[in-house]
């Protein structure tokens, strides 16, 4: 089954899921091209739109971040500075805020076992590069055009957001490392301040990467340019014939919109949209609720629509979708015949790790922020040719369904394959040994239940996540209470938390194992998603069925009938591995199961559509020794405390 099978189209709802999307940022050279050319229209709906002004594709060459291999036990200090860089040769330079000068910043490569200290110094001076404005909805409902256009014409500005200055904290996602190194939302840290880190690189070889993770502004600091790539090998690796060296490269995948001049000409300025309802600017000091934002272009390591010249020979290519919001469904195509390759991809690992066997993917490989795939394509298949890689969701291909949702353009990058044909490289057959497949019957009887129900406000207008607690089948229906059926009975759930402020509720005993429940419920006619994200956890996902989620009442904050599971929802090749991000459809429910990493104190779980993650769909949880959370959980249940969770775990089951 491709990845099609188990996504929506878009991460928002109506008029009302607050959402926007990451503009990418990037390094890019002049490539003899003026600065100043006039773009070209666009064409939706048979009419000319000149909000379609857009950049050449395939123009200018996919730039590769600087590689950094920590060596010695010492610090390595890596500066966050203000840079000015092109990310497309039509456009003028781009202000951004970036890791050394680079957009992505240097790709980190650690070995297994092996310590990594370094200072993340705040060097960032003035105010956010970024552009951030309100615009009405416009078009045919639910009025989306915006999304598609550049530049701010009609808009109305952010003061707090022209008044942001640098506030930043670095956070590896997927990393295993301890509360204070974890780049904790609200551990901030201002210009001519450092962020002191050690991440233990104890996991298997595996794709991470880091970003700016600092309370309420994250989407706009990724937006600025803060995100890089971070590579852990192992022997295990090292021991297969892969695609490595010059053949190994990062692709970290975003869309973007730029701001325009008084000619409508792309000035490159980042530009970071909200669709909002009504006709009025905001109350000043208000957060209106507002759409996801989908931007019209697509950057490729901070380039718009690139290109890269290959040798007829295989490639090991590590993707990684930094979207605040939008799913990208990746598919290669032939630019000849303008059909799709099937089989061109042979997917090899996923979030963290190597799979056990490669798997070719038939159609397409689909990723929701912050998911990764591994993936290697021999190109020595395809000598002389030019193929392109396209984001094929229905919907974002001209004259499809839901035109206004889409990218107008379904270009991500191309290659240029070289004439002189290579030996074919077959992906060994077998590729990790330690790698299982993780099925219901795997998780142990006592691993700690936890029930995550993502919902929306009293309002319908805002998404929410809620922190339930299983609760006697007799409590009484009221606000934040929820019944659903599963497990051969009726379970009865009451909301502990809504928002990061509220107390903390989920404790844990490090290196035991966690079944999680992601219940998604909404409007059928609101094709919402969340990726969520569970820092220190490797898992898998061990269950995903559709839900009728009728009985929610978003205004009452309650179910008035119990939520039922229906069917199994197939799992696509790209979630059959081990993740740390998967992706929670409306009206679904998702369970996960794994261990958590050794590494101990309070870090979080949260949607990673960063505009929701800000916004509050983000919840702290606590992890401790085991013979700590047995002392404190005695402690708690002495002092009578309501609404937290003490399960010991389990600290047996398989090899993660």
């Amino acid at each position: 089954m491709t990845g099609t099978t188990r996504r929506s189209l878009l991460g928002m709802a109506g008029f009302t899921t607050a959402a926007v999307a990451v503009a990418g940022t990037g390094i890019l050279k002049a490539n003899g091209v003026e600065d100043d050319k006039v773009l070209t229209a666009g064409v939706i709906d048979g009419v000319s739109k000149p909000a379609f002004s857009t950049l050449t594709p395939f123009k200018d060459p996919l730039r590769i971040p600087p590689t950094l291999r920590p060596a010695g036990k010492g610090v390595t200090e890596i500066d966050l500075v203000e840079a000015t860089l092109r990310l497309h040769s039509q456009m003028p330079a781009t202000r951004l805020w970036t890791y050394e000068g680079h957009f992505p910043g240097p790709t980190i490569e650690a070995r297994r076992g092996h310590k990594f200290r370094v200072a993340w110094s705040n060097k960032l001076t003035g105010t956010t590069p970024v552009k951030a404005v309100w615009v009405h909805p416009e078009g045919p409902g639910p009025g989306l055009l915006p999304y598609n256009r550049p530049g701010s014409e009609g808009s109305f500005p952010r003061a707090e957001v022209d008044q942001l200055t640098a506030w930043t904290t670095v956070h590896l996602h997927g990393g295993h490392q301890n509360a204070l190194n974890d780049g904790a939302a609200e551990y901030g840290v201002g210009p001519g301040s450092a962020q002191l880190a050690e991440y233990a690189n104890d996991q298997a070889a595996t794709h991470l990467f880091y970003h700016d993770h600092a309370m309420a502004v994250t989407a706009l600091n990724v937006t600025a340019g803060l995100i890089g790539n971070y590579l852990v090998r192992d022997k295990e690796e090292s021991r297969l014939d892969l695609p490595r060296g010059d053949y190994e490269i990062p692709l970290t995948i975003q869309d973007a919109n730029f701001d325009t001049d008084a000619q409508g000409r792309l000035n490159g300025q980042i530009l970071y949209k909200r669709i909002i309802g009504g006709h009025d600017a905001p109350e000043p000091g208000t957060l209106p609720p507002a759409l996801a934002t989908l931007s019209p272009f697509t950057m490729v390591n901070g380039v718009v629509w690139p290109f890269l010249d290959v040798e007829a020979r295989a490639y090991r290519f590590r993707v990684v979708n930094v979207s605040d919001a939008r799913m990208y469904r990746l598919a290669v195509v032939d630019e000849e015949t303008g059909k799709a390759v099937p089989g061109a991809m042979k997917l090899i690992g996923t979030d963290l790790g190597l799979l056990g066997k490669p798997h070719t993917l038939d159609e397409a490989v689909t990723l929701s922020p912050a998911e990764r795939a591994d993936i290697v394509i021999d190109f020595a298949a395809f000598p002389g040719k030019r193929l392109k890689l396209v984001n094929s969701i229905p919907g974002q291909q001209p004259g499809a369904a839901l035109p206004d949702f889409a990218i107008p353009f379904p270009e991500v990058m191309q290659f240029r394959v070289g004439k002189k044909r290579h030996p074919r490289q077959s992906v060994p057959t077998t590729l990790s040994n330690s790698f299982r497949n993780l099925k219901a019957e795997d998780v142990p009887s006592d691993a700690t239940e936890r029930f995550v129900l993502l919902t929306f406000d009293k309002t319908g207008a805002m998404p929410q996540l809620w922190e339930m607690q299983e609760v006697s089948g007799d409590t009484k229906a009221e606000d934040g209470v929820v019944q659903i059926e599963m497990s051969g009975k009726t379970r009865t759930l009451r909301r502990t938390g809504a928002t990061f402020e509220d107390t903390t509720t989920f404790f844990a005993a490090s290196g035991t194992w966690e079944k999680w429940h992601f219940i998604s419920v909404g409007p059928p006619e609101v094709p919402i998603y969340h990726p969520m994200h569970i820092h220190l956890m490797n898992f898998q996902v061990i269950d995903r069925r559709s839900v009728d989620g009728s009985g929610m009442d978003p205004a009452a904050g309650r179910t008035t009938k119990p939520i039922t599971l229906g069917g199994t929802v197939p799992v696509a090749p790209e979630e059959s591995g081990w993740k740390d991000t998967i992706t929670v459809n409306a009206n679904t429910i998702v369970t996960v199961a794994g261990r958590l990493a050794k590494q101990t104190g309070k870090v979080m779980y949260h949607c990673h559509i960063l505009s929701h993650e800000d916004e509050g769909m983000m919840r702290p949880f606590v992890i401790m020794p085991a013979a700590v959370h047995e002392i404190h959980a005695m402690s708690m249940d002495m002092n009578g405390s309501m609404g937290m969770r003490h399960e010991k775990g389990s600290h047996s089951g398989m090899k993660m």
